[in-house]
């Protein structure tokens, strides 16, 4: 075998070994050999270079199975710190997390998107300098920095390519924040496949090999996971369907184009029921939908309006459903947050249209980590291009 293939061979084993410390820890060297097929010398070696690394430390005795008590590993958390950033429509969330996306810092801040990309992006950077001077003193102290971006971005150069509800096109966002950070790597990346990331991660997603994240707020995005990996398409455009044409006589979408998607299963197409309800006193900065779907417990007219939403969302989801046959479609953003309003109305959509009943059904479920799931994925994102890259993840 050549040197090269014995190194990569060798980095594929140490990364195996790691995830398995970090998914099933407290385990044992013992277990690890056992679990993997790797020989305990090998893992043994593994292990003693992942402890010198900081990645892994010892914590304490096991309990024996016939033989001496097994000295016990755990994944050092604590190893270094992650910043993910949630570009949105009107907003900017910022968390620093540990290797785990425990929070230890974070803040959101308000903006109007007619402000302007220059002044958006430089309180970006104020934000996310707040967050590294709030980073912990840690063996690899900030290991980079993840941005979310409500948009087409092109993966490889960071550049968002298009952002209608931003106003924004080809912003090489990435390149201007590795001017200011050239000692970090900066990944950028579209919101919901980051939302899909900390899902798959962190949250709701842990248990699924195959699953859509629904990213649904202002406008509709999702992020589909793909036997354990994120799926991206040859240029970035996967996930971008909230741009599909359900009426073809419909409302005009801020892309350009008529009776997308997401004008009608979004917050958009909820003001545009409330004003024409006459419900007024729901448009004003103070809206929100959570609001909303307390309010309707008691409200049969607001009921109707998040139901309807709740319909088209279940239309648009069949065509996710028979794209991608997924175990589960995860919804996020704040449509989740009108709860079983829209989540009914969305699965009893699905079950009564899908082609095969029962064994195609996906579970349909909300997001987990709720209004923090794209700024925990873009951390997320740091953690598997730094420490956990998705090509050395063999299925276990």
């Amino acid at each position: 075998m050549r040197t090269g293939n014995i190194t990569l061979v060798k980095k594929m084993n140490k990364q195996l070994v790691l995830k398995l410390i970090r998914d099933q820890h407290p385990i044992s060297r013992a277990d690890i050999a056992k679990t993997t097929g790797l020989n305990k010398a090998t893992v043994s070696a593994l292990v003693d270079e992942l402890i010198a690394e900081h990645f892994v430390h010892e914590s304490g005795i096991g309990v024996s199975t016939g033989g001496r008590r097994p000295l016990m590993l755990r994944f050092n958390a604590d190893a270094g710190s992650l910043v993910g950033v949630e570009l949105g429509v009107n907003y900017l969330y910022a968390v620093l997390t540990n290797l785990n996306a425990e929070i230890i810092w974070e803040q959101r801040r308000s903006f109007r998107p007619e402000e302007g990309q220059e002044a958006i992006v430089s309180e970006m950077i104020e934000l996310i300098e707040a967050a590294i001077r709030r980073a912990p003193a840690t063996p690899y102290g900030v290991m980079g920095i993840g941005i979310g971006v409500p948009g087409v971005v092109h993966t490889e150069s960071g550049t968002v390519i298009f952002a209608p509800n931003l106003r924004w096109d080809d912003v090489a966002l990435a390149s201007a924040l590795q001017k200011r950070w050239p000692q970090y790597p900066v990944i950028v990346e579209n919101e919901a496949k980051l939302a899909a990331l900390g899902e798959k991660w962190f949250g709701a997603g842990k248990e699924f090999a195959h699953f859509v994240y629904i990213s649904a707020g202002i406008g509709i995005g999702a992020g589909v996971v793909l036997h354990h990996q994120l799926y991206r398409g040859v240029n970035g455009l996967a996930g971008e369907i909230g741009h599909h044409t359900i009426d073809l006589n419909g409302a005009r979408c801020n892309c350009g184009n008529i009776g997308c998607w997401e004008m009608y299963a979004s917050e958009k197409y909820i003001k545009r029921r409330l004003a024409e309800e006459g419900r007024t006193e729901w448009l004003d900065d103070r809206f929100s939908i959570a609001a909303m779907a307390l309010a309707a417990e008691n409200d049969a007219q607001l009921a109707r309006i998040l139901e309807e939403t709740g319909r088209y969302l279940g239309i648009g989801l069949l065509q996710v459903i028979y794209a991608y046959n997924p175990e589960a479609v995860i919804i996020g953003g704040p449509l989740a947050q009108a709860g079983d309003f829209v989540l009914d109305a969305a699965r009893k959509e699905v079950r009564e249209r899908i082609l095969v009943k029962k064994e195609s059904e996906p579970y349909m479920i909300a997001s987990e980590l709720k209004e923090k799931s794209c700024a925990i994925g873009a951390a997320a994102s740091v953690l598997e291009a730094v420490v956990l890259p998705p090509e050395f993840e063999p299925a276990l």
